[in-house]
């Protein structure tokens, strides 16, 4: 059996919708699937309610800050999430997330001369940077996605803007108080802190099969097996040929990983 553990739908900044996701990860030869959107249970709840050979994992992924800078935390719930104190978070940071939206696309007019239609933020749950990059691509203006967060969306560019105020401890507090298991998220992209400075605040896992040629995978597994964490994969889908993320079921876990990854995940409440 193998598992892909993160990956986006049109309901936070990927391309394709559940069901066409889901076909994708079974022509891809997988056998689990978790769907993790930015800050929602929306695409997650509609695959976990398909009829589809695939095990499902009701899954999302948080955007927390820590050293003043996004650090994402996947979290993995045996059985949908309906209501709670997570949900109610959840919902005021889609709240933020589209007025954020807004300011980014004022400073984009204001530095860059770059008007957008501004529909597509009502359009979609959860609004990233990535959806508003799409978006500059998608009406007309002459930029490639890297140079778009290498002059405007990236950390220190003049339209950057944090997405949350939520810290990763609280962050892996809020997975665990709804009976989740909280897992650090490609930990290769990071620049302000380290896995070794953020696993101690509470994580399950860790991220260690990740799309990134400079993703230290045997580094990240030795740090799982120290800290005696889950190790968990991950192509990061978001659409085919994107060469910031994976293709879907192009990182996966198997084995011995993926059993004791299901044993704890079903033994969680």
């Amino acid at each position: 059996m193998r598992a892909d553990l993160h990956s986006h739908t049109i309901y936070s900044d990927g391309s394709l919708t559940v069901e066409e996701l889901v076909a994708r990860a079974i022509e891809h030869k997988l056998d689990v699937l978790a769907i993790t959107d930015h800050d929602n249970f929306e695409g997650s709840a509609i695959g976990w309610h398909l009829n589809t050979p695939l095990h499902m994992i009701f899954g999302v992924e948080l955007s927390t800050e820590y050293h003043h800078e996004s650090v994402h935390v996947l979290g993995y719930f045996k059985e949908p999430l309906t209501e709670g104190k997570m949900m109610d978070i959840l919902d005021k940071q889609r709240v933020n997330r589209k007025a954020r939206a807004h300011h980014i696309l004022d400073l984009l007019e204001e530095h860059f001369h770059i008007h957008l239609n501004r529909e597509f933020i009502d359009e979609r749950s959860s609004i990233t940077r990535g959806s508003i990059g799409d978006e500059i691509i998608k009406q007309g203006y002459p930029y490639t996605k890297k140079e778009i967060f290498e002059k405007m969306l990236g950390h220190g560019c003049p339209c950057y803007t944090p997405s949350t105020k939520m810290t990763t401890p609280f962050g892996v507090s809020l997975i665990h108080e709804a009976g989740g298991l909280a897992v650090l998220a490609h930990p290769c992209i990071l620049k302000n802190s380290s896995a070794e400075e953020l696993l101690p605040m509470g994580f399950d896992g860790i991220e260690a099969v990740y799309p990134r040629k400079n993703n230290p995978e045997t580094i990240l597994r030795s740090l799982a097996k120290e800290h005696h964490l889950l190790v968990t994969a991950g192509s990061d889908f978001h659409r085919c040929g994107d060469l910031g993320h994976g293709d879907v079921g192009e990182c996966y876990i198997e084995g011995k990983d993926l059993e004791k990854f299901l044993q704890v995940l079903e033994n969680e409440h």
